[in-house]
């Protein structure tokens, strides 16, 4: 069943013309079919009334809650071609909360001002793609896109860790701290770009409060990075 996040109350609510039209043309659906719809966090099963004017009635509530207990932040260094989408796609799969954009000394990219907006935009459509996908009951914010150095206090967790492929503490000293992590604590996670981070970029977020954490024994892609820091720290959330 098609799943849609609409704005409003479960009393008065709204689905924006966007997915109407993707369930009328796209998914080719009709009076009297059902669809998922998001209000306020809580899912419902709700059927469709009329098109024109679109109208839904809210059959029934859905009492199954996919959100994580924790709210886990990615921070993640801007990279190249389709690794971004395929990134951020499989974040909010994973259930991140928010993930913050970053370019860093050795990013490959470099977006200009006038581009930020229009490139927000398109990963936002991505964020809802894969909340759809995946039955969120929230949509992650992906809201900005920053400089490493302008992270500040404002922007830290409650535990804050950055993958650096130089920390020698191992696997386990990694899953020790996830461990540690109590739920309702907010945690954060900092992944670079291809090339790595610069070591006064690692020296500057360990002042600002990030512990270095290893993922394994060998050199991981950035994408490969991301995905397998979200994961291992929600298995380790998830299981306690």
């Amino acid at each position: 069943m098609q799943r849609y996040f609409a704005s409003g109350n479960i009393n008065n609510f709204f689905i924006n013309e966007e997915d109407i039209f993707h369930m009328q043309k796209v998914m080719r659906m009709h009076k009297g079919d059902n669809i998922e719809v998001v209000i306020e966090n809580k899912a419902y099963v709700a059927s469709i009334d009329n098109f024109s004017p679109f109208k839904v009635s809210i059959i029934s509530s859905i009492n199954y809650d996919s959100e994580p207990n924790n709210y886990v932040k990615l921070f993640y260094c801007l990279v190249k071609g389709d690794k971004l989408d395929f990134v951020i796609q499989k974040a909010v799969e994973l259930g991140v909360s928010e993930i913050v954009l970053v370019q860093s000394k050795y990013c490959v990219v470099q977006y200009k001002k006038e581009e930020i907006e229009k490139k927000l935009m398109r990963f936002k459509s991505i964020v809802i793609s894969a909340c759809r996908q995946s039955h969120r009951l929230m949509i992650p914010k992906l809201d900005k896109i920053m400089e490493i150095e302008d992270i500040s206090y404002l922007d830290l967790c409650e535990h804050n860790y950055i993958a650096y492929e130089k920390e020698m503490g191992g696997t386990n000293k990694t899953k020790s701290y996830f461990e540690n992590i109590k739920g309702g604590e907010s945690v954060s996670l900092l992944i670079g770009p291809e090339g790595g981070f610069d070591e006064k970029e690692v020296s500057l977020m360990n002042k600002l409060g990030f512990t270095n954490i290893s993922l394994g024994r060998r050199i991981l892609r950035s994408e490969t990075a991301a995905l397998s820091a979200v994961s291992n720290l929600m298995f380790v959330l998830e299981s306690h």
